[in-house]
């Protein structure tokens, strides 16, 4: 069995293969019974083919892997499977019953639930009135917030313990949201009760696409104990290194259309992406800096952070990016490197400290002044931080450089058309016409969407944080390219990235952090997993001197 690195990257240590016996991942070969069973399912939306005469079988106390590239109907499955899309045609089987189409009660009575990968929660509730929200305990007409909470807690337990479920949802980083989300499909499988509406599959999609290493890890760990109780969880992710580590079987899907299923023993990381992109990708492709390309450590820096603090979020940052540097910034989930990123570029109206562009301040907390000096952000939620949904793909990208295309204080919608088409083209973005709006567009064209609207001419210093959450491992083969050519082309690229092989394949040097501060620098053979998650867990952590971090 060939050892399976987490992503098809160079110079990245590939997380050691899950140990392996007589059934997958060391566990016992499950049963050959279907107990899922999907037959020539097929949907459209509009002109879009999403599912052509899909057929799959899953088989109960397994973990099934659906992948694909984006677009390729995974999500589409899943939520048909869930009742929440009624397919054109086709039957879906759930231990000898067929669901009734569309119909998301039948679904969830006959024990079907599905954890989506965008957050649909209230934010505007507690932590454990979201997870009780099926369910609110009760007594004498009154909620019962005592049981409430300890019920929360409960569920939260094997997952995240330290999330308080008093605290408001809307106050945690998109990560611990995800948990929260997470940990509410659970609920009613705990006990492994046979009542009705108990779960029995669990439809996982791109669960820790906002997860850190251990968090990503400790759930894995929980969905192969619930597939060990006898529970089916189909699991959708992009990371090559999950699916070798916890799945049994995969499937993949390509255009819509079936394209195989496989046991995982038994198919290699090389053609499970030749099946989902229909072809092979280099692996030996390089997306540091050339060889060749000057050195940028003689160069003054584009991008200056002195002091930068926030209560509560961040203490004392001091970084520098020269120009033609990819510089990474690693830690786990809540460590401060979206916080980070949110100071340097202005949202962070509390932070205090200097932040300099091609030597000249900005004023700290704005938005707009950091804008004009090119400075570009891609946030880590494109949904909820990043694109507008309600505005045409045209105007999605054209927003922030409108001011400068206008003419005598008017639009100039022809200087626009120019800017959009040279932008789709240049990025590649697969869209109907520019006037689509961008939920029309799948994930990974989505996300080429958002660095398209940030990364023009203008674009000086680029701030990435988690660019390719989400997206497949094609798509995400162009975002690499797309960052080392900023780099190459002379831009300061500032990357955030929770995958620790990416971090480490695109990054020239590596600054870590913990709990708000930065505790060091990784460069050249010091960048490696194991030194990285070192700093990154470091207690009473000190921010190191600003010479130590500069490049």
């Amino acid at each position: 069995m060939p050892t399976v690195p987490g992503h098809a990257l160079p110079h990245a240590d590939p997380p050691a293969a899950a140990p392996r016996s007589s059934g997958v991942n060391g566990h016992a070969p499950r049963p050959a019974e279907d107990f899922l069973t999907v037959r020539d399912v097929s949907k459209r939306f509009g002109i879009t083919q999403a599912l052509d005469r899909v057929s799959v079988s899953f088989r109960a106390g397994e973990v099934h892997a659906l992948m694909g590239e984006n677009g390729a109907g995974k999500s589409t499955l899943g939520k048909a499977i869930a009742g929440l899309h009624r397919p054109d045609e086709g039957v879906i089987t759930l231990g000898g019953r067929q669901l009734a189409p569309g119909d998301i009660d039948d679904a969830f009575a006959a024990g079907v639930r599905i954890v989506h990968q965008e957050l649909a929660q209230c934010p505007n509730l507690t932590v454990a009135e979201n997870l009780c929200l099926h369910d609110m305990p009760t007594r004498r007409g009154v909620v019962d917030y005592a049981t409430m909470n300890r019920r929360a807690a409960r569920l939260l337990a094997d997952l995240a313990p330290e999330i308080d479920p008093r605290a408001p949802l809307g106050d945690l980083p998109p990560g611990r949201r995800q948990i929260v989300q997470i940990a509410s499909s659970l609920g009613e499988g705990e006990a492994g009760g046979s009542h009705a509406g108990a779960p029995r599959v669990i439809i996982f999609d791109e669960p820790t696409s906002s997860l850190s290493v251990a968090e990503a890890d400790r759930l894995m760990s929980i969905v192969r104990t619930l597939a060990g109780r006898g529970m089916l969880c189909v699991y959708v992710s992009h990371r090559m290194g999950e699916i070798f580590h916890c799945c049994d079987r995969v499937t993949v899907l390509r255009d819509g259309r079936f394209v195989g299923t496989s046991r995982i023993a038994e198919i290699t990381q090389s053609d499970l992406v030749a099946q989902m992109i229909g072809r092979r990708i280099d692996d030996s492709a390089s997306y540091r800096r050339a060889p060749h390309a000057p050195d940028p450590a003689g160069s003054a820096p584009l991008l200056a952070v002195e002091g930068l603090s926030s209560p509560g979020k961040l203490h004392g940052v001091s970084l520098e990016v020269r120009p033609g540097e990819v510089v990474g910034v690693g830690g786990l989930v809540g460590s401060g490197r979206s916080e980070l990123l949110d100071a340097v570029f202005g949202l962070d109206q509390a932070a205090t400290g200097a932040v300099r562009v091609a030597g000249r301040d900005l004023p700290v907390g704005s938005p707009r002044a950091s804008i004009a000096a090119g400075v570009g952000y891609v946030p880590e939620d494109r949904r909820l931080q990043g694109l507008f949904f309600q505005l045409g793909i045209a105007e999605n990208i054209a927003v922030p450089q409108m001011p400068d295309l206008a003419r005598g204080g008017l639009r100039s919608f022809r200087a626009e058309r120019g800017l959009i088409q040279r932008q789709l083209a240049r990025f590649r973005v697969k869209a109907a016409s520019p006037e689509s709006l961008p939920g029309e567009l799948s994930g990974g064209n989505q996300q080429k969407l958002l660095i398209a609207r940030w990364m023009t001419d203008a674009t000086r210093v680029l701030l990435l944080d988690e660019p390719t959450r989400g997206i497949d491992v094609g798509t995400k083969t162009e975002i690499y390219r797309i960052v080392r050519d900023a780099a190459d082309a002379g831009l300061a690229v500032l990357l955030v990235s929770s995958e620790m092989p990416e971090l480490l394949a695109l990054s020239d040097r590596v600054l870590v952090m913990c709990d708000g501060h930065l505790t060091g620098q990784l460069r050249g053979r010091e960048m490696t997993q194991e030194s990285v998650l070192r700093l990154a867990t470091l207690k009473h952590a000190r921010t190191p001197d600003p010479a130590t971090v500069a490049g």
